[in-house]
């Protein structure tokens, strides 16, 4: 599926390698959070170090895997995790101080509809946290790895009937953000520094998804340019390594009017 994006208010920012970009968080009290599209819980460890404070995290996901991964992970009262579709949440307009949603954009089938829900259960004046790699600017050859690599597994995963979309352009993240209609928007764009693109337990792991998606390629059909594209990822991982795609930080406020 393409989306159409709006051209967004243009914001200037300096890509910068940041070692510790979520410090920022340490002036946000969370009080009661959500994190849409929680994963395997990475982000809900973030918010837990970094936050000034927070009450409860609620973390929800789709995918019921995940989900049980999350919930064996954060025993503590304070923080749950439930499997829910992020395009008819069962909250309450207003019930969540603060909404964040991390590396997901992609994952989203209809963005309208899961940013109208993010949009709904975050009360007017509360705090919205979104983080996101983008495809396009200045990326370093390692970083080009990371986009080709998440591009080919989301071809994959688009021909195996799971929805995933290729990384966003930066632009394109941003359009969403002022689409919700956010005040006092700040924008981070970061890079993780890495010392050694091709450290070897980062290669290995890496080649090992190559690896994996690779066998489920050889179980379908008619897949030779996917498959060598597989091959040619493992062997531009040998050659030139790989690091972390730039990202977006972006934290605004709902308008204090808005329902």
């Amino acid at each position: 599926m393409a989306y159409q994006f709006a051209s967004p208010q243009k914001i200037t920012s300096e890509v910068k390698a940041v070692k510790d970009v979520f410090q920022i968080l340490n002036q946000i009290e969370g009080g009661i959070v959500l994190d849409a599209a929680t994963g395997k819980g990475e982000f809900i460890n973030i918010l837990k170090q970094y936050l000034k404070s927070y009450t409860q995290i609620i973390g929800v996901d789709c995918s019921e895997k995940s989900v049980a991964y999350a919930q064996k992970l954060f025993p503590e009262n304070n923080v749950e995790i439930f499997r829910m579709n992020l395009e008819h949440l069962p909250f309450e307009n207003g019930q969540f101080d603060t909404v964040c949603t991390s590396n997901s954009l992609h994952h989203f089938r209809d963005l309208d509809k899961v940013f109208s829900e993010l949009q709904r259960v975050l009360k007017p004046g509360g705090t919205f946290i979104l983080t996101e790699m983008y495809a396009d600017g200045k990326q370093s050859p390692p970083q080009k790895t990371h986009i080709m690599m998440h591009h080919w597994i989301a071809k994959v995963d688009s021909i195996s009937g799971i929805f995933h979309n290729s990384t966003f352009n930066k632009d394109d993240i941003l359009s969403l953000a002022h689409k919700m209609n956010l005040q006092n928007m700040e924008v981070r764009d970061f890079y993780h520094a890495v010392d050694d693109p091709k450290d070897h337990k980062t290669s290995v792991g890496l080649i090992k998804s190559c690896q994996d998606t690779l066998k489920r390629l050889e179980q379908l059909e008619g897949q030779q340019e996917l498959i060598r594209e597989g091959e040619a990822l493992i062997a531009r991982i040998h050659e030139i390594g790989f690091a972390s795609a730039s990202r977006l930080l972006i934290i605004a406020n709902k308008a204090q009017g808005d329902i």
